[in-house]
């Protein structure tokens, strides 16, 4: 990913720009900036992750309790 992330500043991708195109690239571009270490980049990485997986499924929850059905996969099935 940090691969990807300099390919695109390669290509005139300002990091402004980069940060607006999800958290990965949001957390990359402060590392890439030396803003965050590597440490902190997988930490904080994860941490918005659990977070926005969380705002998802408050969201979902909601949307189940207002009649709207959901139609959910088992990730465990193939």
């Amino acid at each position: 990913m940090v691969e990807e992330a300099e390919g695109l500043l390669t290509k005139g991708v300002a990091h402004d720009r980069l940060q607006e195109l999800g958290l990965e690239y949001k957390y990359l571009s402060y590392y890439l900036q030396n803003k965050i270490t590597k440490t902190e980049l997988t930490e904080q990485l994860y941490t918005a992750i659990c977070q926005y997986a969380k705002r998802q499924m408050t969201w979902f929850r909601k949307m189940e309790k207002e009649g709207v059905p959901i139609h959910w996969v088992d990730a465990k099935s193939k």
